[in-house]
This record gives C-alpha cells, sequence and structure tokens, in this order.
C-alpha cells in the first residue's frame, strides 16, 4: 500500500502555525485539534515541525522562560523528515523507526499534502492483520468441516 492511500482518508489532516506565534498558542491550537504535532510555517515556506517532544525540549533549554514568551521557531524540529506519496507504508514506517519520530509530513509535488502518525501505521497493520485472522480461521474451519464429511 501506499502512503497516497492512507494519506486520501481525512484523518491525515494536517495543522499548521506560524514560527512566530508561541509555544502557548501552539499548545492551544494542539489542543484545540486533538493533534500532537503542528508544521511550522513561515511566510510562504515550510520550516520545520513543532511536537510534544519539543515542548519537553522548551522547558528543558528555557526552564526560566514562560511558554508565553517562547516562540515556536526556538524550540522546534528543523530538520524536517518527509515522505512522498509514492512511497510505500513499509517505506514511511522504516523512515520513522529509523528517525525515531512519531510524525511523517507527506509531500506531493514539493507541498506538504497530509500528515502521517505512527498511530496511523498501526490501525492500517492491525486492520490488516485482523482480515487475515478472520480469513485463517474460516479456512480452518472449512477444513474441520471437510475433514468430518
Amino acid at each position: 500500500m501506499k502512503v497516497k492511500d492512507l494519506v486520501k482518508n481525512d484523518s491525515n489532516s494536517f495543522h499548521t502555525i506560524e514560527g512566530a506565534e508561541t509555544v502557548e498558542q501552539a499548545l492551544k491550537k494542539m489542543s484545540a485539534y486533538s493533534v500532537s504535532a503542528l508544521v511550522v510555517r513561515t511566510g510562504n515556506g515550510l520550516n520545520g515541525i513543532f511536537t510534544e517532544r519539543d515542548l519537553i525540549r522548551c522547558h528543558i533549554l528555557f526552564p526560566e522562560r514562560s511558554i508565553k514568551d517562547i516562540s515556536v521557531k526556538e524550540v522546534m524540529t528543523s530538520r524536517l523528515i518527509v515522505a512522498e506519496t509514492g512511497d510505500t507504508l513499509e517505506e514511511a514506517m522504516g523512515m520513522m523507526i529509523q528517525a525515531k519520530i512519531r510524525h511523517l509530513p507527506v509531500v506531493s509535488g514539493g507541498r506538504i499534502s497530509g500528515m502521517l502518525c505512527l498511530e496511523d501505521l498501526v490501525k492500517q497493520y492491525v486492520g490488516v492483520l485482523t482480515r487475515e485472522l478472520h480469513y485463517l480461521k474460516d479456512y480452518i474451519s472449512d477444513l474441520q468441516d471437510a475433514a468430518h464429511d
């Protein structure tokens, strides 16, 4: 399965924040949208990602400052790792595991078209495994019925 097939789903939408906005504003936005990551933009460009882990870094780097006074661009993850829509889910999961990240922006034509999170991939694989389990149970049941005949 390709990343584009999973990103078509509305659950993979993403939300953005300006780099000049504060960490407090980012947390309010994350809470309002029930997300754990925001794509950071500055003007027309995309500069990084702000995640729950960045909030922890914020408290470590600036223990004396309030989150009302810290801009997102000061603590965001600026090394943006992305997946292409043509990548397979296995490739996307591999990128996430190798980089030790839980959120992966998806790009198409140089623009972000969605966001994958580890939960999306786990749900996809659980669904596949559940369908396979049901198929195997039916197959075994059919074999047992045939053996009794």
